[in-house]
């Protein structure tokens, strides 16, 4: 039986076609404002992190990403005078709505990003994008992470005025990410090497820690099994401990190419000579014994590219455990009380 998960992964490239045609759509608000917020709740933040990744390392542009119930309950003052942009796939996310209206009590100019049309986003934003066919029927968020991602990445790269050369480069991800459905069953392979492990820890650095957070998010969704996300090199103070644990998890690290590459990988020989075996995503040239991604952008842009074969990656392991990926167990598609 075939699930609906692996078909929204699929579905991912028209995705992110629906993604560019909204952006070239979109312009930028007239008018000033001092920082930049991006909002989100689950996948959403981490969508949110992603787009400020991309901010902060264009410019000195004030940004922040945060949890949409942690900016409202504690950070709402920021939003005076600022640009807050909130994400949420069915655009009815209790948070989300309600840090929405809290932030424009503050004076924010707002744009609400969403998968669904006639929303409480749409009613309640300034202005909104709507991204068009990539709602999806499973719980897990897959293509619309990554249609959102894409989103608020471009919206980024718009506000640091250097459009032109990132936006193209935004354009590579959609063939990188047909290259990896085009080795779905590798990955399947892959999978069923992992079937024993009963915890998993995910490490990365930069946009390495962005795709570690969603990937470990689809293992606990699809599998309900524990598992912990660390910053890369935070992982040496004290969480290292873990790999000797009564658990053993099974270390998952995600290496982009980039400013980082090197000081993970003497993490990952450190890890090795404990005499464990990391399972490395990456495209640098650095390492060896790992899987190699298809991506030959930059480091800020790697988010989409290394999601995907770890959506894949929590599919194949749900089945293979004969769980329903599409609809876990204690969860429900919309939060929408707050």
């Amino acid at each position: 039986m075939e699930f609906n998960m692996i078909r929204s992964i699929r579905e991912t490239p028209k995705a992110l076609d629906s993604a560019w045609k909204a952006l070239e759509e979109w312009d930028i608000p007239q008018k000033e404002f001092r920082r930049v917020i991006f909002i989100g709740c689950g996948s959403s933040y981490f969508s949110s992190i992603a787009g400020n990744h991309v901010l902060l390392k264009g410019s000195g542009v004030e940004g922040y990403a945060l949890p949409a119930s942690e900016f409202m309950l504690h950070y709402r003052k920021l939003a005076k005078r600022a640009l807050v942009i909130a994400s949420s796939r069915s655009g009815r996310t209790g948070e989300v709505v309600e840090a929405l209206r809290v932030a424009r009590g503050e004076g924010a100019t707002t744009i609400g990003v969403t998968c669904n049309e006639n929303s409480k986003i749409e009613l309640i934003s300034d202005y909104t994008i709507i991204l068009q066919n990539c709602e999806e029927p499973n719980i897990p968020a897959t293509k619309s992470f990554s249609a959102i991602t894409y989103v608020l990445q471009g919206i980024a790269v718009r506000l640091l005025g250097d459009a032109q050369d990132k936006l193209k480069e935004l354009k590579t991800i959609k063939p990188a990410v047909e290259k990896i459905l085009a080795h779905e069953k590798d990955y399947r392979l892959i999978a069923e090497r992992l079937i024993p492990k009963k915890a998993f820890v995910y490490i990365g650095s930069g946009a390495g820690y962005v795709v570690a957070l969603e990937g470990a998010l689809k293992f606990r969704e699809t599998l309900s099994l524990p598992n912990e996300v660390f910053p890369a090199l935070e992982f040496r103070h004290g969480p290292i401990a873990l790999l000797k644990g009564p658990q053993k998890p099974q270390p998952v690290i995600i290496v982009p190419d980039g400013n980082s590459a090197s000081a993970v990988k003497r993490l990952v020989r450190e890890i090795i000579l404990g005499g464990v075996s990391p399972l490395i995503l990456t495209n640098s040239k650095l390492f060896q014994d790992c899987i190699k991604i298809p991506w030959e952008g930059s480091e800020k842009f790697a988010v989409i590219p290394f999601v995907v074969p770890l959506q894949i990656l929590a599919y194949y392991l749900a089945i293979s455990n004969n769980l329903n990926p599409d609809n876990p167990n204690g969860l429900v598609k919309v939060v929408e009380r707050f």
